[in-house]
């Protein structure tokens, strides 16, 4: 984005501006001395703009939230065009004694390499050369050295924080999720940069957390077991009665089924700050019975489960078969358009504005044997899976990355397929399978809110537990 700052005519400007229209000898100085200038004057603008407008508490708000609102507040202040000017002056100045002070450290030790210390006050000199991860190191974002030091990351934090409407109480707090942000940025681009792994990463909105946090805030799944004294659960014994109706005779492709391409999966929605995965994945998953059985494409209510599922803990987690368990009770559930989400906003259950419910007759307990066949033959399938820090900032691929070391996330299992990958080794192609999982996280989250986790061709292989709780709803 570019800017362009307009000074009025009988405006003074003081003598530190003068800089920059010194004559110099050396053309070539001065060719650099211009590139220079333009890119420190875009990296200072992006970082003072940040720092005012976050700092600033009439221009927090979101309506307000855009570069062109922060850079026209900063021009429209008394001394905001001179405050701009003396900051690139300071910054070229800085530049100027640092670089001098190279040549000079060079032409005695004959070092091109030389490291100095003074001349990063935060950056560590590591291979990457833009990991923090000393707590000790000092932040301050008034600071213009440190400002100078950091521009490239301190603009990627400024643009996560006007991407997902972050609002931090305190300059503290900002400072600590500015260190936390910089932890997992060098995570994700060191996962990048191995090109052995199938999948890449990516900051996302979780990127200011630390996995301890995710996971309390949105790993939410409770120890699942099926109630045995349930009158609704249909054990593995049902399971090959069910399935006889549904499949016969029939064989089946091991390699690829993806329900999306059979209008067998509804949109992916956003869970946002509220520990109901639980109630994402039962409800999808009856979603996706409507469609398959009954050809209705139907947006059915989490708020009423996080609100009137009283077998389950509402935004502080729950069960799937639980959830199963309170849909039959409830009498069915209501439209999203009758009982619209809410998040984490307290609520009270309030069946009665339904104007119709859809409910399910029962649920069928999956064999952890028998995804692929139940998947092909009746539908998506709601999962228990083990969630780490690594599938939390998936982008694409197939993940085969690190699992959490217990279950805590209920996702959907929508499909299965195959895909022939290069190996950067042999360079040969090598058939890879996985499995298709529709996760609660917003649709920009991943591959448009779907992930793709490693498997067999039979589907034996479940990793990170996938499918340890394995439920269906019936409809019919």
């Amino acid at each position: 984005m570019d800017y362009h700052m307009d000074y009025i005519p009988h405006e003074v400007i003081s003598q530190q501006g003068e800089r920059f229209v010194d004559k110099y000898v050396d053309r070539k100085i001065l060719k650099n001395k211009k590139s220079l200038l333009v890119i420190i004057s875009l990296s200072v603008l992006s970082v003072v703009g940040f720092v005012l407008f976050y700092f600033t508490p009439n221009s927090r708000k979101i309506e307000n939230n855009n570069d062109d609102y922060i850079i026209n507040s900063l021009l429209k202040s008394p001394n905001g065009k001179k405050f701009i000017v003396s900051k690139i002056d300071e910054a070229l100045s800085f530049y100027d004694s640092k670089k001098n002070d190279i040549n000079k450290y060079n032409e005695g030790n004959n070092n091109n390499n030389a490291d100095f210390k003074g001349l990063s006050l935060f950056k560590e000199n590591t291979p990457s050369n833009n990991f923090i991860h000393n707590k000790d190191y000092f932040i301050n974002f008034f600071d213009n050295k440190f400002l100078m030091n950091n521009a490239e990351h301190i603009n990627q934090f400024y643009m996560f924080i006007k991407t997902n409407n972050k609002q931090y109480n305190s300059p503290n707090e900002m400072k600590e999720r500015f260190q936390v942000f910089l932890q997992n940025a060098h995570k994700v681009k060191m996962h990048n940069n191995n090109k052995n792994s199938l999948y890449k990463k990516e900051l996302n909105r979780f990127a200011d957390l630390t996995y301890h946090e995710f996971k309390n805030k949105y790993l939410s799944l409770r120890s699942s077991k099926p109630l045995k004294n349930s009158k609704y659960l249909l054990d593995q014994m049902n399971y090959e009665e069910v399935i006889k109706k549904y499949k016969g005779n029939e064989n089946f492709d091991h390699a690829a089924y993806d329900w999306r391409l059979h209008s067998g999966v509804t949109p992916v929605k956003d869970q946002k700050n509220c520990g109901s995965c639980w109630a994402f994945s039962s409800i999808g998953s009856v979603e996706s019975q409507y469609a398959i059985r009954k050809n209705k494409l139907i947006t059915l209510s989490e708020q009423e489960l996080v609100d009137c599922s009283f077998k389950n803990y509402g935004c502080n987690g729950g069960l799937i078969n639980n959830a199963f368990e309170d849909m039959i009770e409830l009498g069915g559930i209501c439209t999203d358009d009758d009982y619209p989400y809410v998040s984490d906003a307290p609520n009270l259950c309030n069946i009665d504005r339904c104007t119709e419910k859809y409910g399910i007759k029962n649920y069928l307990s999956v064999p952890d044997n028998k995804l692929k066949e139940a998947l092909r033959f009746l539908g998506p399938i709601s999962i228990s899976v083990a969630v780490s820090d690594d599938f939390a900032f998936y982008k694409e691929g197939i993940f085969d990355g690190e699992c959490g070391d217990q279950l805590n996330h209920a996702v959907m299992l929508v499909g299965f397929g195959m895909k022939e990958i290069v190996n950067p080794l042999t360079k040969k192609g090598e058939k890879h399978y996985y499995y298709i999982i529709k996760n609660s996280w917003g649709q920009q989250w991943g591959e448009r809110g779907f992930i793709n986790i490693e498997t067999d061709e039979s589907g034996l292989m479940r990793k990170c537990g996938l499918g340890t709780d394995a439920f269906i709803p019936l409809i019919e």
